[in-house]
């Protein structure tokens, strides 16, 4: 009796624990929609409130503001452009630290992964300053090629678990039967990989479209800003809305939310796969 009490107590405690995660997780999203409906005498009368009468006023004024359609093509040019770029260089350089045997190949892997721990604040600097000597400030590819940049080492390590797993006798087998290095990474080596490649994606989606500091360093306010740029715009120094910043949040973060609720049985999957190698 005492085991099975300690047990039920156990699973209360978990629950309890569980709920209380998901009310902080799911409050601040409340919070916005709540607020992007609300009047601006509403919000600050009843900041933390049920709206007294909803009103679409801050969306008509989000999309009077800003140029809706173009920020949004902008984050969808960038954010798909980081993301196959991201993607397609993590898969090569996987596959040679794991497959190819060279010298230094250890190190060069080492070093990948020590640059996780490296935030990007902290580099932020040279990293702009590197795109304005190539030209690329304010353009598409300097901020897709910081993307990519930020997105290669947590990649790399993701797909080098998969990769390490495939015995080299295979990819021996492979070669002899006439297989090149690309013929073996795309149809024998990426397949196997699938499900981490899915989990990857997502997640960097999710990551570059909501991203704010690396568009507004290298993008600034040229035609060719993001959403997310556009939405941090909307409040100025002197002209702070509630209502009005929420309702700009609620656009941008509507591709992400429908993205994630399609996909979000293949992010799992490749989550809970990656963890059982």
């Amino acid at each position: 009796m005492n085991a099975r009490h300690s047990a039920r107590i156990g699973r209360y405690l978990l629950t309890f624990a569980l709920v209380v995660v998901a009310v902080a997780a799911i409050y601040p999203l409340l919070f916005t929609v709540v607020s992007s409906v609300k009047t601006q005498a509403g919000f600050a009368d009843d900041p933390l409130g049920l709206p007294a009468g909803i009103t679409l006023d801050n969306y008509l004024e989000a999309f009077r503001r800003m140029n809706m359609p173009r920020l949004l093509l902008n984050s969808l040019i960038t954010t798909v452009g980081g993301l196959v770029l991201s993607v397609l260089a993590a898969l090569l350089v996987a596959y040679a630290v794991t497959k190819l045997r060279f010298r230094g190949g250890k190190i060069v892997f080492l070093l990948i992964i020590v640059s996780l721990t490296i935030p990007s604040q902290a580099i932020i600097y040279p990293l702009y300053q590197t795109v304005l000597d190539l030209g690329m400030s304010g353009e598409y590819q300097g901020l897709i090629l910081a993307y990519a940049a930020f997105g290669l080492p947590l990649g790399t390590y993701q797909l080098a678990g998969y990769f390490q797993q495939v015995p080299d006798e295979l990819i021996e087998a492979a070669r002899v039967d006439g297989a090149g290095h690309l013929t073996i990474l795309f149809r024998l080596l990426a397949p196997i990989a699938t499900p981490a490649l899915a989990a990857l994606a997502i997640f960097n989606f999710v990551w570059m479209w909501n991203d704010l500091l690396l568009p507004l360093v290298i993008m600034g306010g040229s035609d060719s800003k993001t959403l997310m740029v556009g939405v941090s715009l909307l409040s100025g120094q002197y002209d702070v809305s509630v209502p009005l910043a929420s309702a700009g949040l609620i656009v941008a973060l509507l591709p992400v939310l429908i993205i994630y609720l399609v996909f979000q049985r293949q992010l799992v999957s490749g989550a809970l796969a990656g963890s059982g190698k």
